[in-house]
């Protein structure tokens, strides 16, 4: 009974419980009128919603604490062996002599028939300004290539199209081939993923839930022929994940283990760096949290190399080739929105200074009526590309003077910007459907028309795609499925796992959720709520690796 009650045991419960009865409470407020007027808008609101937070607590106290005696108690359980039938002894048989293979191909065989309705892809407006930007810069000579999207992702884009028009004199096949080698590098990093499982001996009911997951869930689905840049991250960082266990347990590598992991643990890297712009934080956070905790100098090394190469890319690779750097405006979502409601709910507090220094950088005037409290993208496109560092300081400076007038306007302005990410209800998560993707082609058939490219969907499976898109969506609009289509699901069980590993005092699974926990700062920093779950994306994506990782050590 005493290890039950312990301060850690205390703690790992009763702080997420706080957190979630928080954001349950705040979070529906948000999301009914985009402030906390409903909290705290009157006593009578703030004692009805104290009562309902103390409800809310008590409840996931108790229901966290259950939770973790019934992981602890089956961490603890030996099972037996199932007697599976013949076709799925056959299948295990199969995936632990080959196990990469036999999960690549059961993935190209369970996703064969989405891969054909949704050739050549599905599209973004991310995507449409990077095809424009590239054909405008490489071949047109008109513009400059832009570092606002990864351009390492951009050049592959543009290159595939490129080569289709070249083999097969269709852009549209180009398309179609660079998402098929982006679905077999995420089956790829899947299936790397079941090798390592199967070495720390994970049950075969969980290899079978992993599965099922990467080809049931909603957005896992939608999201694997998506032609974004979210998708390649998540699956370098998954790679990057497997071999970061790797590196911080196994000691004795044969010659040939030692050079294809070191090759992987490379190759994620690299991904991570040139796939995402924070990549490279990413890379450079983890490894110097690691290094605290293991005092391995291989991680001081590899922040080094990080950074080095950061500047060495920004500063010199980029400009020699003429490649626009990435706007600062994307790391001011906060500061930004903040301003803009501030403006909006009390713009005659505003002094002739102050006014002045947002002017020189935002458009002042437009800024109450662009504010959208979920998404920072209409504020963020005023900003002034031209602005200086003296400019920013200035900004910063009456930023900061009207903090201290009203700091509950921004306080509910970066609330209403990371709500969703927290709270398990409202805007179920964004579906990149086949009808907006069908627009952005349309899109880029009238921007690059000068080009001679065309992009389309085969006419012969529209009625398939549509048919296939509604039953899935509606399957997952069900009562209790309908979690995983929210962003919140995914990053509480992210958190309440964090706590968990508290618990059980693993440090390495702790290790292992950091470069996670970072990419949730980031989405907390970022232009949206949660509802563009691609952003949050390489969390879902990655959870399995690091939820099995560390149970596998629990039950052994």
């Amino acid at each position: 009974m005493k290890k039950y009650i312990s301060i850690r045991n205390l703690i790992s419960c009763v702080i997420p419980a706080f957190f979630f009865a928080a954001f349950m409470v705040l979070g529906e407020s948000f999301y009914k009128d985009n402030s906390w007027d409903l909290v705290f808008g009157s006593p009578e609101l703030l004692k009805a919603s104290i009562l309902q937070g103390i409800g809310y607590f008590l409840l996931f106290s108790v229901g966290i604490a259950i939770l973790f005696h019934l992981l602890d108690w089956l961490s603890e359980r030996k099972h037996g062996g199932h007697h599976w039938p013949q076709p799925v002894r056959f299948y295990l048989r199969l995936l632990y002599r080959h196990p990469i293979a036999t999960t690549f191909f059961t993935l190209l065989i369970l996703y064969l028939p989405y891969m054909i309705y949704s050739f050549p892809g599905i599209l973004t407006s991310d995507t449409v300004a990077q095809l424009e930007n590239s054909y405008a810069a490489l071949l047109a000579g008109t513009s400059r290539l832009k570092n606002h999207h990864p351009v390492v992702h951009t050049l592959l884009l543009y290159g595939f199209t490129r080569f289709g028009e070249f083999a097969f004199h269709s852009a549209n096949i180009g398309l179609g081939l660079f998402a098929l080698v982006q679905i077999c590098f995420l089956f790829f990093s899947i299936s790397w993923l079941m090798q390592f499982l199967l070495e720390h001996h994970v049950s075969a009911r969980c290899l079978g839930l992993v599965l099922l997951f990467y080809v049931l869930a909603p957005r896992m689905r939608n999201y694997m022929f998506l032609l974004v840049k979210d998708t390649w991250f998540a699956g370098f960082l998954l790679l990057f994940l497997v071999e970061l266990y790797r590196i911080l347990t196994v000691q004795n590598w044969s010659s040939a283990e030692k050079w294809q992991h070191r090759g992987m643990f490379l190759l994620s890297l690299v991904g991570i760096f040139y796939f995402r712009q924070e990549g490279v934080y990413l890379i450079i956070l983890t490894s110097l949290v690691v290094l605290i905790f293991t005092r391995r100098r291989f991680f001081l090394r590899l922040a080094a190399f990080a950074f080095a190469g950061f500047l060495l890319y920004t500063q010199v690779i980029l400009p020699a080739c003429s490649v626009k750097a990435s706007n600062p405006r994307e790391m001011l979502s906060i500061p930004f929105q903040q301003t803009a409601r501030y403006l909006r709910d009390a713009g005659d507090d505003v002094t002739p200074e102050e006014k002045a220094a947002i002017s020189a950088i935002l458009d002042y005037e437009d800024l109450p009526e662009l504010y959208n409290p979920n998404l920072s993208d209409p504020v963020k496109a005023t900003y002034d590309d031209e602005t200086g560092l003296d400019e920013l300081i200035t900004y910063f400076q009456a930023w900061y003077q009207m903090l201290l007038r009203h700091p509950d306007i921004y306080v509910q302005a970066t609330m209403n910007n990371l709500y969703g990410y927290f709270y398990p209800g409202g805007f179920t998560t964004k579906l990149y459907s086949y009808d907006n993707s069908a627009e952005h082609l349309n899109e880029l058939n009238e921007n690059l028309a000068d080009y001679g490219a065309s992009f389309h969907y085969p006419a012969v499976f529209d009625s398939v795609r549509q048919k296939l898109e509604t039953i899935r969506e509606s399957i997952f609009q069900l009562p209790g499925l309908v979690y995983l289509n929210y962003t919140a699901t995914y990053i509480w069980m992210l958190i309440l796992w964090f706590f968990y590993c508290i618990r059980r005092k693993n440090q390495k699974g702790l290790l292992l959720l950091t470069p996670l926990m970072i990419v949730l700062l980031v989405c907390i920093a970022g232009p949206t709520y949660g509802w563009y779950f691609r952003y949050a994306y390489s969390i879902a994506f990655c959870l399995p690796a690091v939820i099995l990782t560390s149970w596998s050590e629990y039950r052994q």
